[in-house]
């Protein structure tokens, strides 16, 4: 089957760090585009984080999506500071969540990846032959695909953008093949958003 492992688009960050923001509107712009960059594809499913930015990003793709809470990223509910702002910041946090000391955020990575290639694992198992999106988080996303590709050392190893789909060829026997990774609809082939915070979409 195919794993279609969407980032949420981005959050409102205007008034700075809160809890489980909503999508900002430059994030709502950047989900709409999902649906037509994924026209072509079957989709099954679409499962989703229980955060607000994840289900308001998967709300584009469906009217029907499924919950999961293993799809939570590192510190669920709590105070949502961008990783893009911590490592700017040379923030402690920032150190920890790429090393996967996540004591900080109340777990450990075992736990944290328990959780994530269970929940994951799971779509996998119920959608044989189908293909299914996921929308989920950038720990969350690195999380799974280290656990399955044996990356050690570092639970973020990969940049994933706001919005980005990374496909992943899953078989029942356990095999993971990344077909792509971090495609960004809003950049590639399509006009650029306007972003005014950071001074334009590359």
């Amino acid at each position: 089957m195919k794993l279609l492992l969407i980032r949420h688009a981005e959050p409102d960050t205007e008034h700075g760090p809160q809890p489980d923001p909503p999508l900002s509107e430059v994030g709502r712009r950047q989900a709409a585009l999902l649906p037509g960059w994924l026209a072509g594809e079957p989709i099954a499913a679409v499962y989703t984080s229980p955060l607000l930015r994840a289900r308001q990003t998967a709300a584009f793709l469906s009217e029907e999506t499924v919950v999961l809470d293993g799809l939570a990223e590192v510190g669920g509910r709590g105070e949502y500071v961008a990783a893009e702002v911590m490592r700017a910041n040379n923030d402690p946090r920032w150190h920890a969540l790429i090393s996967g000391d996540l004591a900080a955020y109340g777990t450990d990575v075992a736990v944290f990846l328990a959780a994530v290639v269970e929940a994951i694992d799971g779509v996998v198992e119920a959608h044989p032959g189908e293909t299914v999106a996921v929308v989920s988080h950038a720990g969350t996303i690195n999380g799974y695909l280290g656990a399955k590709l044996g990356i050690k050392g570092r639970l973020v190893w990969s940049g994933l953008d706001y919005a980005s789909i990374t496909r992943v060829l899953a078989d029942r026997s356990g095999t993971r093949t990344v077909a792509t990774l971090n495609e960004r609809p809003h950049h590639c082939g399509l006009p650029a958003i306007a972003d005014d915070k950071h001074g334009g979409t590359p």
